[in-house]
């Protein structure tokens, strides 16, 4: 008897039972597996007394030397059947299993013995070594190489014995040959053969001595149990997993999400959904399976510090295509437009800065701008993300917008103080010649309209709400319309910068063609619960001009998880807590440096605890410097760097100080759009966690008390 792998076909894997042993006329081949792992040449072993020591294997007394040996050349048969396939002979696996064993694993020549219970064990973690195609093409091959075994001659079968006592079915006919082909997990290019819910497939043991008798004999028809469910299997794959690096943890693609990297779209199309639903992984599988195919492909993001990281993550992915993919920031990319054209000297962010603060001197500090309690600041992120972001021309645009993202509601006076401040600021600029962040944008946008190159088949935009409206503009450039061409990805609800647009305002439609992932992969439910916590009171737009509630219905995929909230009385006490902590998970709990992170909200913050882990013998490594490289150290970076990171277990310290208390002269209104958009930074900072989070809570106390929050 044996438990083999169902219930996989979203996993990509498929079962094939009991099939043709090729050149032979009855001898059958148990199972062969076939998934992104490899092909699995199985033969099963239902011994009472089976061992392995000095190197061969032992059925009780026996030497089950030949055993081995039938294998082999059963595998060898399978070799030739796939060789037309272009498959490696390397890629095909025989495992021999023992049922009802576990904790068995030895390799004997070429063939792998290992327990029942050790099977899934054994193949996932070879990980996704066939693409999808390869796989249907090797399925194809072996439905003609390798048939299912014909059903027509009566006989006896030995009964499967199932975990639990089970009471044998009652006689039947015979199963007819159409039945027990609907057994075999179908291929994904015929959906219309996929069982009926609730089926179980199973797998038969070897067939015994027909018996003699003048009558025909009916099979005795096999007990059927859950051999593993497909939860079972998920479970397995994230504990598997879970095990590695956090860095290969970044790149795992959950079973039900292995087709939308290959999905193909008649144009522009959106992948959205909550922290931790999986959508960079995706979007990482998606630039793998284009490049594969010959695309060039654009995968670009905000932030700086993200480029090397994806471009490391892909060399271990797929180091065949990634040189296919190019992984730059949108400023990068629009810079090199320049570049081309002989413009990118105009480039001169400081000097543009120095413009605006003339303009404010001159236009904004005696008008009615500062009696609404807002900085300086704000009013040139108005400048640079509402008004120069959208690329509007005109006061009329500017009275009549919506200005998504922005709180403050801003009179027609205002506006008409804002538009006169945001003029007199592109005079003093264009005299002096100069362009700033938002005109470089602009113009490289009207620089690819004007070309026509095609210098990209396809372009995935990561963490799209962080972008302006003119810079996705930019990049919907460089593909347009075309099928496969744009895919955008994010989540407005952890939108971290100041500003927003919709995509209609960028010109970007994806009706029909949006994608909405509504299961975290990442983070463990009480991670999960914390961080909705944070924002649950606050409203949120996803693009598309909709305010959305903050507490949104997210099914969480892993239980359990870890949240301390550590209440200390000064900071001393603090670093101690946190060093602490890092320590113990590294001794106690065996934790790898490199899978913690110390996420703070400033870089002067970041600075502060680099030295506090340094005095402490801590490993450290800043986010501005990490490039996705397996350094064993503890990363130390702002909220902003560690967007779209995975760490296994995060501190926050100075959880409670976060969002920043009311300033004074700050307006209601000012303070809660401040708070909000801080809000929404600590949300992507704990979401970020994996599996445990640390938040220090500095208060006025007699002494520190650590609690856990459950």
């Amino acid at each position: 008897m044996t438990r083999v792998l169902v219930g996989m076909d979203d996993a990509g894997w498929h079962v094939l039972p009991d099939r043709r042993w090729p050149g032979s006329r009855r001898a059958n081949i148990d199972v062969i597996l076939v998934g992104p792992g490899g092909v699995f040449v199985i033969d099963v072993k239902n011994w009472r007394e089976a061992s392995v020591h000095d190197g061969r294997l032992w059925r009780g007394d026996a030497d089950a030397e030949d055993d081995l040996g039938k294998l082999v050349r059963q595998t060898v048969a399978v070799e030739e059947v796939l060789a037309e396939a272009g498959l490696p002979p390397t890629e095909v696996v025989p495992l021999l299993v023992l049922a009802g064993r576990r904790g068995i694993r030895a390799s004997l020549d070429r063939v792998i013995v290992i327990g029942e219970d050790d099977l899934v064990r054994e193949v996932v973690p070879r990980g996704a070594r066939l693409a999808p195609e390869i796989v249907e093409r090797l399925l194809s091959c072996l439905e003609q190489g390798c048939p299912p075994m014909p059903r027509t001659e009566a006989l006896a079968r030995q009964p499967v014995r199932p975990r639990t006592a089970t009471p044998p079915p009652p006689a039947g006919p015979a199963v007819p040959p159409a039945a027990v082909e609907a057994r075999r997990i179908p291929s994904r290019r015929d959906p219309a053969s996929s069982p009926a819910p609730g089926w179980t497939p199973t797998i038969e043991v070897e067939p015994a001595q027909p018996v003699q008798s003048a009558q025909p004999v009916q099979p005795v028809q096999p007990v059927q149990e859950t051999l593993m469910t497909r939860e079972e299997l998920w479970r397995e794959l994230l504990d598997a997993a879970a095990r590695e690096p956090i860095e290969s943890w970044m790149t795992w693609l959950h079973p039900t999400q292995a087709r939308l990297p290959g999905r193909r779209f008649s144009g522009p199309a959106r992948i959205r959904g909550a922290a931790g639903t999986g959508k960079t992984v995706v979007a990482l599988h998606r630039a793998k399976y284009l490049a594969a195919r010959g695309d060039r492909v654009l995968f670009t993001s905000l932030v700086r510090t993200l480029g090397p990281v994806y471009r490391q993550l892909m060399t271990t992915m797929a180091p065949d295509q990634v040189d296919r993919v190019e992984f730059a920031t949108v400023h990068a990319v629009a810079t090199r437009c320049l570049r081309e054209h002989g413009l990118e000297r105009r480039h001169q962010q400081d000097a543009a800065e120095t413009c605006f603060w003339r303009a404010w001197a001159q236009a904004g500090k005696g008008s009615v701008l500062p009696g609404l309690g807002l900085s300086p600041q704000y009013w040139k992120e108005e400048i640079g993300t509402v008004i120069k972001g959208r690329g509007l021309t005109t006061f009329e645009q500017y009275a009549k917008l919506a200005r998504i993202g922005r709180r403050t509601p801003l009179p027609a006076g205002h506006r008409r103080a804002v538009w006169d401040l945001y003029e007199l600021y592109e005079r003093l600029r264009t005299e002096r010649g100069i362009l700033d962040r938002d005109d470089v944008l602009l113009l490289a946008a009207e620089l690819v309209r004007a070309d026509g190159r095609a210098r990209y088949d396809a372009v995935i935009v990561d963490e799209v709400q962080d972008l302006t409206c003119a810079g996705l503009r930019l990049l919907h450039a460089f593909v347009g319309d075309r099928p496969d061409g744009l895919l955008v990805v994010g989540d407005g609800q952890q939108s971290i910068y100041p500003g927003g647009f919709t995509l209609a305002e960028a010109g970007v439609s994806v009706v029909g063609r949006s994608t909405v992932l509504t299961r975290n992969y990442r983070n463990r439910e009480r991670i999960v619960r914390y961080a909705q916590a944070v924002v649950a009171d606050d409203s949120f737009d996803d693009l598309d001009g909709v305010q959305e509630t903050g507490s949104r219905a997210v099914d969480v995929d892993q239980p359990g998880g870890d949240v301390y909230e550590f209440a200390v009385a000064s900071a001393t006490a603090q670093e101690k807590a946190l060093c602490d902590h890092l320590v113990a998970l590294h001794t106690a709990r065996r934790v790898r440096y490199r899978d913690m992170a110390v996420l703070v909200p400033t870089n002067a913050a970041v600075a502060y605890w680099s030295r506090v882990l340094a005095r402490r013998g801590i490993p450290v490594v800043s986010l501005r410097d990490y490039d996705g490289s397996g350094d064993e150290a503890v990363k130390i970076g702002t909220f902003h760097r560690a967007k779209s990171l995975d760490f296994g277990h995060v501190c926050v310290p100075d959880r409670n100080r976060f969002p920043e208390p009311r300033r004074p002269a700050e307006s209601a209104e000012a303070f809660s759009e401040r708070a909000q958009l801080e809000r929404r930074q600590l949300y992507v900072a704990i979401t970020r966690a994996r599996d445990s989070l640390w938040a220090g809570m500095r208060e006025e106390l007699g002494a520190d008390r650590p609690c856990a929050s459950t």
